[in-house]
């Protein structure tokens, strides 16, 4: 859905992509072998149900869903009973945010919000809504988020690559020959390194200036038109 992990790579390979294929190759070998260690290392050293993150993840929403209030929609549970309608309405309850109304649906795992079935762990509302049924909320996460499945997706080795006169080449690769690329005019000004960025990001600036006299955005202070002027 985004590319952030893309630009994760491209920062930490920025400069490596100067070196030869091989070298390339064995520098983010040596990379991937440091990352998955040190996961490796923070999981064996996480003594919680589920994963450091996600435990923490779930605690600071433990604590957002405090401050909601969960009511039972009274008119609609008589209308199921009467109509026989399976006690799976037992699961849907209806959360108050501020101002607005959300439905969650325990069975199913989600919410009209639909955080809690994108991130697959107990959103502010789910968590509230349990805390009314009085229920735990081990049975409403994915279970990739545990410690034992984060164990053991870090446990597999990257295996380190093998000295170049120890590598089984067929035959007809070592016959090929490979031309460097024809080099055309060469653009004036400093090679591309980083991805030409959309429109839209371009444009979406998560921190915007703000006036510190009224809080208007795209002026600070200092150079605020509208400011009292000193007698």
């Amino acid at each position: 859905m985004t590319s952030n992990i893309a630009d994760s790579l491209n920062a930490v390979t920025k400069y490596a992509r100067e070196l030869p294929i091989v070298e390339l190759l064995e520098y983010m070998r040596t990379l991937l072998e440091h990352w998955m260690k040190e996961k490796l290392l923070k999981a064996k050293g996480t003594f919680t149900y589920l994963g450091y993150k996600f435990n923490k993840e779930l605690d600071d929403n433990r604590t957002l869903s405090h401050k909601l209030r969960v009511r039972s929609d009274y008119l609609l549970n008589q209308i199921h009973k009467q109509h026989n309608v399976r006690a799976s309405t037992e699961y849907i309850h209806i959360v108050i945010d501020g101002m607005r109304r959300y439905i969650v649906y325990l069975e199913n795992k989600k919410c009209s919000c639909g955080q809690f079935q994108l991130d697959e762990l107990p959103y502010p509302h789910a968590l509230a809504a349990l805390r009314q049924r009085d229920e735990s909320f081990e049975e409403y996460f994915s279970p990739y988020y545990t410690r034992a499945n984060l164990l053991r997706t870090y446990e597999i080795p990257v295996n380190p690559l093998p000295d170049e006169s120890k590598w089984n080449v067929p035959k007809h690769i070592t016959e090929e020959v490979v031309n460097p690329p024809k080099e055309g005019k060469r653009q004036p000004g400093r090679p591309q390194k980083e991805r030409y960025k959309t429109y839209d990001e371009i444009n979406s600036k998560k921190y915007k200036v703000a006036c510190g006299n009224y809080g208007g955005e795209g002026h600070n202070k200092r150079s605020c038109k509208n400011a009292p002027k000193k007698k």
